[in-house]
């Protein structure tokens, strides 16, 4: 029989260098590599896609093409990544930069061009293979915060060109200095029925009456930042023998939102903090992780849930490694005991079926496989006509549909929306259609809701006349506020005296940047700036502005 523990233990130990040899990147920077992300590092409904690379807490750093290859792909979107680029290389690999702050002035040039010639402020242009070729070391663009980003850094990626599936970028040679041991910041065990858990510590004995679960809270930093990123590899073992592995080499994005079976959700809402399942729940297709079945006179390990025979003892033992094989691991003992008998009567949702609810005015239809596991689902009327649908502790998958009916005095109202507070209280609007008296909302949380009006158009007011130098760029822009205060700003259009003219988002900031066109002469011009919130609430303005 093959030692599948070695086997393992290699995969977890050796660089992933051979299958890559031929691609050896450059650093995209030409400063330290200091990470404040990892791949594969746990966020919120998705596994990260590559490393982030700290900028010295400033943008406008030059970001440098890493090998040979040409522009295949340019995206512009207030959110996610931003201003991106992609590069895609003759080896087979696509190499991604985010959040810039702009693009080298030739790109930038025609990607104005492009979007002013389609009408639209945003979205993804794809040159042909021979209009930006690029050299590695060679000049592409500048870094920056835009998009999603909380703070200046680049978001770096190296893809499977064939799959676009993001691979780790350090197992490129791209070197980050670390000596430092990946952290255990908390562990827990969980029965598996969902019932009951517990924290425990390193040489612990649990007493186990039925299957246990061990839930993981792990933390890696590398030498010159402290900021808390992600692990490379998790190996369990029981006697000696491997019941689970998280390999966080590859991931695929169609997946990645399964994030949420790999993680304790529940754990996640009541502490704020991120624990990996060392076990599977029934929907979750993540090949990240691997579980083995193991049968032994002590034991038993099924889908890393742990069973104990009475009276009997067994070592568990995990070890926790980064990319440059710095590991910590830790151990303790389980004791079987004898099975106490179970007295619930609790109502659950098979996660496989497709389940439909009615709650005041609210029809709930929950789709087969929205679920992540064969769980209870509340949803309670909580007065002040206010609902709540799983709590905001229930993740989901895929979008459970909300078709709420209006009484008679709602029905002659416009502008309804819902607010959705999570487990923490925190609100977010959700807007959907209407159809007579019934409002259709999708939403792939969970929480409490209340219905709703937004009544208000956005507020816009130009901050100055006359434009603005744009960072980084050989453009200028018309700057102004903008914010709604309820379901958000949605659309935005601007015309200079009756032209399209592009609109950069700063959401962030509440701020539209409208692009001035170079061939627009100098003198007085009219702006006119459209913009339309979640339910359609339009504001119009016109402002007369010199360039």
């Amino acid at each position: 029989m093959l030692n599948r523990s070695l086997i393992l233990g290699l995969l977890l130990t050796a660089p992933f260098l051979q299958a890559q040899s031929n691609f050896a990147p450059s650093p995209p920077l030409d400063i330290p590599l200091v990470l404040s992300g990892t791949f594969a590092e746990l966020r919120g409904n998705h596994f990260h896609g590559g490393i982030d690379i700290k900028t010295q807490g400033r943008s406008g750093l030059k970001v440098f093409s890493v090998a040979d290859g040409y522009i295949s792909r340019i995206a512009v979107s207030p959110y996610g990544y931003g201003n991106a680029l992609y590069i895609r290389h003759p080896e087979g690999y696509t190499s991604v930069y985010g959040h810039l702050n702009a693009f080298a002035p030739e790109i930038e040039e025609w990607v104005e061009d492009q979007f002013r010639d389609r009408s639209k402020n945003d979205g993804n242009l794809y040159p042909e293979e021979n209009l930006f070729p690029v050299k590695r070391g060679e000049f592409v663009a500048f870094s920056g915060n835009t998009g999603g980003s909380m703070g200046p850094h680049l978001h770096f990626e190296i893809r499977d060109t064939r799959t676009e599936e993001p691979l780790n970028p350090l197992e490129f040679g791209l070197e980050v200095k670390d000596t430092r041991k990946p952290d255990i910041r908390g562990l827990q065990w969980t029965a598996k029925d969902f019932g009951d858990a517990g924290r425990f510590s390193s040489g612990d004995t649990l007493a186990v009456a039925q299957p246990l679960g061990i839930d993981v809270f792990t933390t890696d930093k590398q030498d010159l930042a402290n900021n808390a990123n992600g692990v490379y590899g998790i190996e369990a073992s029981i006697d000696g023998q491997t019941f689970f592995t998280a390999n966080y080499r590859r991931i695929n994005f169609n997946t990645s939102r399964y994030i949420n079976a790999h993680i304790n959700y529940d754990l996640y809402c009541s502490q704020g903090v991120r624990y990996t399942r060392l076990y599977e729940l029934e929907n979750n297709p993540l090949k990240i992780t691997a579980t083995y079945e193991l049968t032994a006179p002590a034991f038993r390990a099924s889908q890393g849930w742990i069973t104990v025979a009475q009276d009997s003892v067994v070592k568990a033992h995990v070890k926790v490694r980064d990319h440059e094989g710095n590991t910590s691991e830790f151990s303790f003992y389980m004791k079987g005991k004898a099975a106490e008998p179970l007295e619930k009567n609790t109502v659950k949702l098979d996660w496989e079926k497709d389940h439909d609810l009615l709650l005041g005015p609210i029809q709930i239809h929950i789709p087969a496989g929205a679920l992540y596991k064969t769980a209870e689902f509340n949803v309670v009327e909580k007065g002040a006509d206010q609902y709540v649908i799983g709590e905001g502790r229930v993740a989901l998958q895929t979008y459970m549909t909300l078709n709420w009916t209006l009484d008679s005095t709602q029905q002659p109202g416009v502008g309804w929306f819902l607010w959705e507070a999570d487990h923490k209280g925190k609100k977010s609007a959700i807007t959907g259609s209407r159809e007579g008296a019934v409002l259709t909302f999708e939403t792939r949380s969970t929480g409490t809701y209340a219905l709703d009006q937004d009544l208000k158009k956005p507020e816009v007011g130009l901050i100055k006349s006359t434009p603005y130098a744009r960072s980084n760029s050989a453009y200028r822009e018309v700057r102004l506020r903008v914010a709604d205060d309820k379901t958000g700003v949605e659309r935005y259009s601007a015309r200079i005296d009756d032209q399209f003219v592009r609109i950069d988002f700063d959401y962030k900031n509440e701020m539209l940047k409208v692009i001035v066109p170079k061939d627009i002469p100098a003198g007085s011009h009219n702006l006119r700036v459209v913009v339309i919130d979640g339910v359609g609430n339009t504001s119009v303005e016109e402002y007369t502005i010199t360039l």
